[in-house]
């Protein structure tokens, strides 16, 4: 109904706008915390002579103020105005960059692409009546998966400022403090939350909730990642089979979203091969991962490199990466599934396939 509609529509902009609001407000912080600082330092390197003097009292005989002086006073304060709306941009951008917003643009695509399996084995008109409910997934997921990210830029601060990449990180370079990091987490994941739960309200059309929905999904993502920067991430091959499952995840989501009764065995067979597709190469992404960091992690991680050497453990990535392009090349599976005209999968095929060819005979950095 378009009442309910204009409801959603008026509460997602109210969300929108909480968030530029958060987001301005955590910037203003920043700024004052920095000015703060900023003081402190300038009231320490202050000459004694200079504390001692005392203030000169107005009087007739005082030298005016110059007029250039006056006009270079006003160039300065604007040159400050100037310089804190650059602070200001810069504190924003680094907040934003924290999340990885091109990175996790992945976690969003296997949703849609799993919605899409969906649509396409469902009835078509359903497409357009639940663009809102996609859309406003997309938006929880995408802020989950900055979540991910942020949260574990908060609990590696001190490790990474030792690595030679990701010391320039904000928080690990101290331009963001870990408490401000921590309070951006939290303010990411609450509306991720906030998200899911309207997303799913609107796919329910006034039927009973699922047990375990769209939103209920979001919630043990949440927690994975948590669990994954405070701990696990240490722990042997954990971290690898964490990373896979989060690849895949949105998956398992586009099907919880609704639960209309349109994943049939046919759905779930194709979402199925799609898993099998993503979860190796994502486990093989975070070996090669392991095998940069292995000097950092030396003592304070059990990784694949560290236990088995680091030839062995790009033997195994490679391995896996090679697995699933002969499945895709070989399986009738996936030529069944991703048939069309023009022949579009084959195309990709013959494109990707010697692509990884190729990157298995470059170095590290540049071929993972």
């Amino acid at each position: 109904p378009k009442p309910m509609m204009n409801r959603y529509t008026v509460l997602i902009v109210h969300l929108l706008v909480t968030i530029f609001v958060a987001e301005c407000l955590m910037v203003q912080r920043c700024m004052q915390r920095r000015h703060h600082t900023k003081a402190n330092r300038h009231a320490l390197t202050i000459p004694c002579g200079q504390c001692l003097q005392p203030e000169t009292s107005s009087s007739p005989l005082q030298t005016p103020v110059s007029p250039l002086r006056l006009h270079a006073t006003t160039d300065n304060t604007s040159l400050e105005e100037h310089l804190d709306d650059d602070k200001s941009a810069a504190i924003l951008q680094d907040f934003f960059s924290m999340m990885r917003p091109i990175t996790i643009i992945q976690a969003v695509g296997a949703f849609l692409v799993g919605r899409l399996v969906i649509i396409l084995h469902s009835n078509k008109q359903s497409v357009f009546r639940d663009l809102p409910s996609i859309i406003t997934a997309s938006i929880s997921i995408y802020l989950g998966y900055g979540f991910g990210m942020a949260v574990n830029d908060c609990a590696d601060a001190n490790v990474d400022s030792l690595h030679g990449e990701k010391a320039s990180r904000p928080i690990a370079s101290q331009r963001i403090t870990v408490r401000d990091g921590w309070a951006f987490c939290t303010f990411l994941s609450m509306m991720s939350i906030v998200f899911s739960l309207i997303a799913e309200s609107m796919t329910m059309r006034g039927r009973p909730p699922i047990p375990f929905g769209f939103t209920g999904w979001t919630l043990v993502n949440l927690s994975v990642m948590t669990g994954y920067a405070l701990r696990m991430q240490k722990l042997f091959l954990i971290k690898n089979l964490i990373c896979g499952w989060l690849a895949v995840s949105p998956l398992i989501g586009a099907t919880l979203l609704g639960g209309d009764g349109s994943l049939t065995e046919e759905v779930a067979a194709k979402l199925y091969r799609l898993a099998v597709i993503g979860f190796p190469l994502q486990v093989s992404r975070e070996i090669l991962k392991d095998i940069e960091d292995v000097d950092i992690d030396r003592g304070t991680k059990q990784t694949l490199p560290l236990v088995v050497g680091e030839r062995t453990s790009k033997l195994i990535a490679y391995s896996l990466v090679a697995a699933v392009n002969a499945a895709m090349l070989c399986l009738a599976h996936y030529w069944t599934m991703f048939a069309s005209t023009p022949p579009i999968y084959a195309v990709t095929v013959a494109i990707g396939v010697p692509m990884c060819i190729r990157a298995a005979t470059l170095p590290l950095v540049k071929g993972q």
